[in-house]
């Protein structure tokens, strides 16, 4: 029931992709604006916001992810996932945008259901960025892509690791059905901490391979030896 109801909701974003693009493609829009911030209310179909101090000066920064919709007819690049990073407000006078990312634009791939989220994953008291998006334009496919970043610099977020974040092609016409796979990859935040800095842990849940189910799905622990704190300068 909860696949069927993901599925739907799935098939429903992707219609309100086409119908709202339809319309900015006859106002003639070409693009989106560089600030999230900016973009208009008529192409945006979520927004989250929240504050984080990035650079533990006691003022907090503002990041804000958009999942927009650009204007062009062509599926593959009528939405976009666009996230910023913003200086703190100075009374009425909005703070200044220090750095943002436009997915599809960038990577050249579909976007789409983007996510953003903030955590400290070393325990060093500095936050990392772990943003995701899927890259399917189908609504019986998932093909989550993430990318996680360090923030010692917020004008230019270091990407320290980037990768297959959640793939299901269980119900995928178009994939072969002995191809056919579902796993989904989470952070074992213990083992993370643990690491002090040096690696990030997942854990890789695996619910079908070379088309055949695992049940129960399979935990596999996956160790990526990354810089996630910058080495001081000698």
């Amino acid at each position: 029931m909860k696949e069927q109801a993901m599925e739907r909701a799935s098939v429903f974003a992707l219609a309100a992709v086409l119908l709202v693009s339809l319309a900015l493609a006859g106002k003639g829009s070409a693009g989106l604006p560089e600030d999230p911030r900016d973009i208009p209310r008529e192409a945006q179909l979520t927004v989250t916001r929240t504050t984080a101090d990035l650079d533990r000066d006691g003022r907090p920064e503002g990041l804000i992810l958009v999942n927009a919709m650009t204007g062009e007819q062509d599926p593959a690049r009528a939405s976009e996932v666009v996230v910023g990073i913003t200086a703190p407000d100075e009374g009425d006078r909005r703070g200044a945008l220090l750095w943002s990312r436009h997915v599809m634009s960038e990577t050249g791939r579909p976007a789409h259901d983007g996510e953003l989220t903030v955590v400290d994953l070393d325990g060093d008291g500095r936050q990392e960025l772990i943003l995701t998006w899927d890259r399917s334009l189908s609504p019986k496919r998932i093909d989550r892509w993430a990318e996680i970043y360090a923030t010692e610099q917020l004008r230019q977020p270091r990407k320290i690791w980037e990768g297959a974040w959640e793939r299901d092609t269980r119900r995928d016409p178009r994939t072969p059905a002995a191809e056919r796979e579902w796993f989904r990859r989470e952070i074992d935040y213990r083992a993370t901490r643990k690491a002090a800095g040096r690696a990030v842990v997942f854990v890789k849940r695996i619910g079908m391979a070379a088309g055949k189910a695992v049940d129960p799905p399979k935990g596999v622990q996956e160790r990526v030896d990354v810089a996630l704190r910058r080495p001081p300068r000698g």
